[in-house]
């Protein structure tokens, strides 16, 4: 093997290397993406959740103070 085929099979490893890391990096995006997405609606359910039980909050405050207001 001479200098140039080493360099030849070297350039080829770093491509080889170069793809990998670059897959790997994909990969991670779209792995980060997705539970991005994932908490994001997490989020807007909460968000929904919490205003319903804001409502029933305000409903029973509305209830108790005309409770008092007959006594």
């Amino acid at each position: 093997m001479d200098c140039c085929e080493l360099a030849l099979y070297n350039g080829k490893l770093a491509i080889y290397i170069a793809l990998g890391a670059f897959a790997t990096l994909i990969i991670c995006l779209a792995i980060f993406r997705n539970y991005y997405i994932k908490m994001k609606g997490l989020t807007i359910e909460l968000k929904k959740k919490n205003g319903q039980e804001q409502k029933q909050i305000d409903d029973l405050k509305k209830e108790v103070e005309q409770l008092k207001s007959r006594n």
